[in-house]
Parts: structure tokens; sequence; C-alpha cells
């Protein structure tokens, strides 16, 4: 138990205080302060707070203070280790705004009230409403999210019908559509590029795919052989051949017709001894001269150059027999290459051609003059220009012959890289490779989100669950508001894990510091029988529990902290209302023991904590604690008070003058309490001469006099009574006249009176 505040340094209103043993009783274990509003009454309770809280004040934290208890030897607790004094609850508007929060919901125009009781449950509820907040911003976000990623799918789908729909218009391909688009456009989607065409590319596939035209095979004949390096070699030999006759006839030599007439005629005339031409008998020695011209070499020669002619002509009529296919023959991408083809190939037979009539002209030469010297001069054989381009109008016929084979192969594989084609100009145009990535990341942040709610959603649930279990209380709460108030007009109802306050069943709304209090109060009374807590060895400071409460619910305020906390291991109770003071004096006087096991009887533990004003002090003034003064002890009102003066002026022997100590202020002090009786007794507004006058308290004389000392006296009419004592024993005489008359008319009261001056 505390037995004494040894100091107070730099915590708000106590600059520098330190406890006088010897002017200040030590604390009991029923501890009443008294002091006005401002005074330090709540910093003292701050004080013990930090104590519950294991934690200086933040306002203060280079408070210094310093408590003893009343062990033997004591022990001290200080700033400097607050965990040291766990057993302390204080009530106090810091316990208030901590533990008591007010929430205001609109529904149909109605404001009902509702609030969390508790710092558990303020935070467990701030913690939902955080929860809650977080939960509304994932699910506005993973809106968005999903919102985004409808928008990005729609437009997909919508470009992935239309380019289905443009690619079927443009290739004919009937039901073709998205579905089987989207296949394409996935395949190539990381390498797009190179399956895009060009211009010459795409148009033509688009031929080959647009053709309708199925042609037959290509008939390519053998080409002939060409044997011009043979011909030009027998050519050769023939031409550079000669004759050695044994007697060659000059005439004949240089007469190509005679010689060839002449030897035609030899033939004709063997046998006979006539000419058939002219009819003359023939020489005899005719033939052996022509056989001697015409000798078998010479024979021979006329053969082979014959022989050769008929092989070069034949050779001739063989190659121009050699017919190539037309060129309607060819698919339409065949027949440029053809055209060319051919003509290069004509170009060489021609060549050709021209070579063979030179070695017939060789071999004709020959023939008109056999017996001449001729120099053959050679030529360049083009046989392989010729085959070379065969071959390559061969490929062609092979290259239309596989299309006609693999048609509708190639009409397929046309499509296919069209389609391809088609894929990556989409993929291209509408940024597919960007829209998937942005697809991808919103769906992250859709499965984050996900997450993240299904995370609150299972936290709300633990925080829900546990402010079910907190709001239990709210009965104990609510049969504790009924005693505050003597009756269940106002009650607390539970709704969405929050308390909600209701008047007469209806939503409380509007309700007064005071009824806060008091619910606060309620709740933190009903926290004292939590399973942590032992009540009798618990430090319970209460400050200002009746604050802005009326007269009727102060009383019930002191009844119930009358029944709750009369055991607790120590009490200390602070206020600034003179009534709930004296109602906690009574209590403590006639219904509490101290540490001795004995009532306190007139040594209530109680203390004034005033704010001090002077040259020491700064223009705020400085707290102290102190003894209560003798009269706030003594007399619970001012009334009293008052009374008890009028009495001792009245028992004032002659030889004693302390009377003068007050002789100044008794006609004042006179008035007043007569103002204060009548007041009670005749509450009807008028003026005290009239009261005084119809209550017939009074001789007349008395009366007279009476009114004469206060109207002189209290209300200082002249300068000259303002300036004087007011005489002894006029004094007294007007005094014995107000307790006389007083006595004789109400006795009860007088007496009643005189008991509480005692």
């Amino acid at each position: 138990m505390i037995k004494r505040i040894n100091k107070i340094k730099n915590f708000g209103v106590f600059k520098d205080f330190k406890w006088d043993s010897d002017k200040i009783p030590n604390f009991n274990k029923h501890n009443l302060f008294y002091g006005w509003n401002y005074s330090g009454k709540t910093t003292i309770s701050r004080l013990f707070r930090c104590f519950e809280l294991g934690e200086k004040h933040p306002d203060y934290p280079n408070a210094e203070f310093e408590l003893e208890d009343d062990q033997n030897p004591s022990k001290i607790f200080t700033d400097k280790d607050l965990s040291t004094l766990p057993h302390v609850r204080v009530f106090n508007t810091d316990y208030i705004l901590r533990n008591l929060k007010w929430y205001s919901q609109d529904d149909d125009g109605i404001e009902p009230i509702f609030f969390s009781i508790g710092k558990e449950n303020i935070e467990l509820q701030e913690q939902l409403e955080k929860l809650q907040a977080d939960q509304k911003t994932l699910n506005d976000e993973k809106a968005k999210f999903s919102n985004k990623k409808t928008e990005l799918e729609n437009g997909l789908e919508t470009a992935f019908t239309q380019k289905a729909r443009d690619i079927k218009n443009t290739l004919s391909i009937p039901s073709y559509d998205k579905d089987k688009f989207k296949p394409s456009v996935e395949a190539i989607k990381d390498d797009s590029a190179k399956y895009l065409l060009n211009d010459t590319e795409y148009n033509k596939l688009f031929t080959a795919y647009k053709n309708t035209e199925q042609r037959s095979d290509v008939i390519l004949s053998a080409l002939p052989t060409l044997n011009f390096s043979d011909l030009q070699k027998k050519t050769k030999e023939i031409v550079e051949s000669k004759i050695t006759a044994q007697k060659i006839i000059e005439e004949l030599k240089n007469n190509e017709n005679l010689n060839k007439w002449v030897n035609e005629g030899r033939g004709l005339h063997k046998g006979k001894n006539k000419c058939t031409f002219c009819g003359n008998d023939l020489p005899l020695d005719l033939f052996q001269k022509l056989d001697q011209h015409f000798s078998t070499e010479y024979e021979q020669l006329e053969k082979d150059l014959q022989s050769l002619l008929i092989n070069i002509e034949s050779h001739k009529t063989s190659i121009s027999g050699f017919v190539l296919p037309a060129k309607g023959e060819f698919y339409k991408e065949f027949v440029t290459a053809y055209e060319k083809l051919l003509e290069e190939l004509n170009a060489y037979v021609k060549i050709y051609f021209e070579n063979i009539d030179e070695l017939s002209e060789d071999l004709k030469s020959k023939k008109a003059k056999p017996f001449d010297e001729h120099k053959f001069i050679a030529l360049l054989d083009n046989s392989d220009d010729i085959k070379s381009k065969y071959d390559e109008i061969k490929d062609i016929v092979e290259k239309h012959k596989n299309k006609t084979v693999n048609f509708e192969k190639e009409k397929n594989e046309a499509k296919k890289k069209l389609i391809t084609h088609f894929s990556a100009q989409f993929i291209q145009d509408q940024k597919y490779l960007n829209v998937l990535k942005e697809q991808k990341d919103i769906a992250d942040n859709i499965i984050a989100n996900t997450t993240g709610l299904d995370k609150i959603a299972n936290d709300i649930i633990g925080v829900e669950r546990q402010l079910s279990e907190s709001v239990k209380a709210a009965e104990k709460v609510n049969e504790y508001i009924q005693q505050f108030f003597q009756h269940d007009g106002i009650k607390i109802d539970v709704e969405n894990n929050r308390f909600k306050m209701s008047r007469n069943n209806e939503p409380a709304k509007n309700l007064s510091e005071g009824e806060k209090t008091a619910i606060s109060l309620a709740y933190f009374i009903a926290g004292l029988g939590d399973k942590k807590t032992k009540l009798n060895e618990t430090i319970v400071f209460i400050d200002d529990p009746v604050s802005s409460l009326d007269c009727n619910h102060l009383f019930n305020i002191y009844a119930f902290i009358k029944s709750k906390l009369v055991n607790c291991g120590q009490l200390f109770v602070s206020t600034h209302n003179l009534e709930f003071f004296n109602l906690m004096k009574d209590f403590v006087k006639y219904d509490c023991k101290g540490t001795d096991g004995k009532g306190y009887g007139d040594c209530i533990p109680c203390y004034l904590i005033e704010k001090v004003r002077n040259e020491k002090n700064d223009k705020n003034g400085q707290a102290f604690i102190k003894d209560l003064p003798s009269t706030l002890k003594k007399f619970k009102t001012e009334y009293n008070y008052l009374f008890s003066l009028l009495k001792m002026a009245q028992n004032q022997k002659s030889e004693e003058f302390e009377l003068f100590e007050i002789l100044y202020l008794m006609p004042n002090i006179t008035r007043r309490f007569l103002e204060g009786y009548f007041g009670l007794r005749y509450p009807n507004g008028k003026k005290l001469k009239t009261k005084i006058d119809d209550s017939k308290f009074f001789k007349e004389e008395d009366k007279e006099k009476l009114l004469k000392i206060l109207n002189e006296y209290s209300h200082e009419e002249s300068v000259e009574h303002a300036l004087k004592f007011p005489d002894t024993a006029e004094t007294k005489e007007i005094v014995s006249i107000v307790l006389t008359g007083l006595k004789n008319k109400d006795q009860d009261h007088y007496d009643a009176l005189c008991e509480s001056c005692n």
C-alpha cells in the first residue's frame, strides 16, 4: 500500500512538490482528494497510471516522481522503473479516451451511437476497420484489374474475330473462325517477324493458293544426239585430204561442172563405143585417160563426201524435228522462266545449225574442187550450251510434274504460310506480346489481391471472433449502468461486434459527457472483476467520476463506488464536487476501516490539491498536496460553516477577543446565513426583508435591530459605517436574535445544525 508521494517534479502543474510529513498525514487504505478544476487532481491520477501502463506520460517525458509504501523497511517506486508497482488500476480522462471510442452511423436519418469499450476492444475495432478498409481497397483494386483484364480479353477477342473473318474472306475458307486462328498466333508469337512475307512472296503464294486448274504432265521429247564434234572432225579430214591421181586432166580439174558431167558420162558409157550425146565414136584410150583422172582414190573421196553431206543433212533434219512443249501447257508460275529458257535454247540451236551449214559448205567446196588443197577452220561447238538449257527446261518440266503430283499439298502449304503471315501481321498490329504481358501482370495482381483478400478475410474472422468474445461483457456493463442511472431506460445492445446505446428502446443520440463518463466507469468497474485482477491486492484510483453528472446520478455513482470498491487493496478518489466529496467523507468515516482494522472516525485521510500562485511560482502557478483544512473536513456546506461562526460568536466570552478576527465580517455572515435559510424555506424569489417580515420569526423590535445592522454594515450604505468596526455588543445581540428566532421557530433544523458543528 502506498504511504506517501515523496516527490513530483516537472509533471504538469506539479513543478517541484515534496511531501512534508510534518504537515501531511500518510495515505491510508481509503483516501480522498479535493480540489478545484485544473488544480492537479488528474495529474496525480496520471502519476499512478504511469505505473499501471509501465510507461511515462507522453506529454511529460522528463517528469520525476517517487512513491513510498508502508512496509518495513519501506520500498520506493520511481519513474526510473515503472514495472515495480504492477497492481494499479486508474480511472481518469485518459482511461476514457483510451477505452471508449464513439462512432456515428447514418441510418435512415437516425444516428445511433455506437462505441467500443476497452483498450483491447478499441484496438481490435481499429484493427477491424483497417482490415475492412484494406479489404475494400483490395476489392477495388481487384475489380479494377478484373475490369482491365476483361477489357483486354474483349479487345483481343474482337481483334481475333475480325482477323479470322478477314482471313476467311481473303482465302475463301468456310467456317474459319477465331478458335482456329488463335493456335496459329500462339505457335509463332515468340518469333513472328520471320514469318512475315514480302509482296513478291505473298503474291506468289496467294497465286498458288488461288490456282484452281490442275494441269496434265508436260511431255518433253528427248534431245537428239548432238554429234557436231564428230561431224566436224570428219569434215576436217575430208576437206584437208589430197588426191594423188596418175594423170589429172587439167580441163576437168578446173571446171567443176565439166568434171562432174564427164564423170557421170563415164559411168553411162561403160561398154559403149559411141557417144550417146553426139553419136560419134569414142576414142579408144578415152576410158583409160578418164580412169587415170577419176581414180579409186577420187571415187572414195566422192563417196565419203556424199555420205558425210547426207549425214549432216540428216542430223540437221533430226534436230529440226525436235519439238518442245508449248508454254500454255505449263502452270502460270513456270511460263516466264520457260519462255526465257526456250528463247535461249533456240538461239543456241540457231548457232548450231549455222555451224552445221558451215560444215556442209566446206564439204561442198571440197567436192567442187576435189583436187585442190583446202584449209579447214575449226568451229566452236555449242552442244553443251544446248544440253544445259535443255536440262533447265527439263527441270521446269519436272517442277511442273511435281506441282501436278503435289497440287493439293502445295495449295495447303501456301494456305498455311499465308495464314502464318496473317498471324504475324496480327501479332505486330495488335502489339500482341505487350498485351499478353499486361494480361499476365494483371493476372498476377489479381492472384496477389485474391491471396491478400483471403488472408484479410481470415484475419477479419479472427478479430470479429475476439470482439464477439469481448462484447459479452455488455451484460455486466448493462447491469452497472442500470445501477448508475437507477433505471433500464439506457442500455447497451450488441450489434456488429460494437456496443450500441439505446434509450427507452430507441437509438440513443447526443449522450452527455456525464453519461459517457458513467458508461466508462461501468466498464472500468466491470474490468476489475476480470481473471487478471485481484481486487483486494489492487490500488484503485478514481478521478472525478461525477464530472458533468446531475445530483441524482451523483448519488448513484457514490452508492456504486461504495458497494464495489470498499474492499480494494487501496482506494484513491479525487473530485471537485463538494457534495460528492462530502458523501465520500461519510462513506469513509462510517463504512470503511483503515489499515489497523478500525474505523476512521474523524481521522479521515483527506487531502487538498491546490494550485498556488506567488512570486516563487511562474504565472501559471504550481500544485501542492496538503492536508485538508479542518473547515472542509468538518463542514459539508457553506451553510453549516456560517452557522458554526454564528454559534461561536454567540458563545464568545467578553474577556476573549477572538471574535475580533471575524467581527468585521459578522454582518455579512449573518446576512448570508439568513439568505440561505429563508431561500430554502421560502423559495419564492422575494427579497430577504420581505421573507423576514412574512416569517414572523422575530419580535418587531428585534426585527428592526436586525435589519438595521444588516443594512448598515453588510451593504455599506454609508462611508461612516464602512470605515469602522461594528459594535461588539450590538453584533452579539443581533446573532443572539437570529439564533433564538431560529430555535424557537424551527427547533429540529436548529438542532441538526448544532449537531453538524460538533
